[in-house]
């Protein structure tokens, strides 16, 4: 029997934690604990469209893809993709699925494509969150600069999104940027 999404989660507590606490370290406020829990909500609603993806590998490299940047944001993919190798050797975990979990990682950056499906769901749920309310949120109180988010936009959805469901999340999220934009634009209270 499949495992829920809630059991995976219960299962996997102690590397969740572990992921939770290296991502407060991370010094970028677009890749804070917010954009993984982010990363983690999309990666479950892609998964709810994919049935043939490996759910336990899924939740575990979404809570992981990026604490890698603790260390480097340049090549933190596969910098992340070893210290959950790590964690998950220290903790005796199974040699193929280890492997499963860091192919779902070590090629989330923007110019590479993923091997497995897995790594294609995080993959994709990484890049929707260029979108995501909260990461706009989070840039917009620390002034952040948009210029790389804003040049990637207009190609995000058709050239860079590999999944189908990842490219109507695009579109209901876009909507809901939009509507944000507007209304701090023109200083509309929700």
């Amino acid at each position: 029997m499949e495992k829920n999404i809630e059991d995976i989660e219960k299962q996997y507590v102690d590397l969740i934690n572990k992921a939770k606490e290296l991502m407060k370290q991370v010094p970028d406020p677009k890749h804070s604990t917010s954009h993984m829990e982010s990363i983690v909500k999309y990666t479950k609603e892609i998964l709810e469209y994919e049935p043939n993806a490996n759910k336990e590998v899924c939740i575990i490299s979404a809570y992981w893809h990026d604490v890698g940047r603790i260390e480097s944001e340049k090549g933190h993919a596969i910098i992340s993709a070893n210290m959950l190798k790590k964690e998950m050797e220290r903790l005796n975990y199974n040699e193929g699925f280890i492997e499963k979990c860091y192919k779902a990682i070590y090629k989330h950056s923007w110019n590479e494509i993923p091997d497995t499906l897995e790594g294609k769901i995080i993959r994709d749920a990484d890049k929707i969150d260029f979108i995501g309310i909260n990461r706009w949120k989070n840039c917009i109180n620390s002034n952040c600069k948009f210029n790389k988010i804003l040049d990637l936009l207009p190609t995000l959805r058709n050239s860079i999104l590999e999944l189908d469901v990842s490219r109507k999340i695009y579109d209901r999220e876009v909507a809901y940027l939009i509507k944000y934009l507007h209304n701090i634009i023109f200083k509309i209270e929700d």
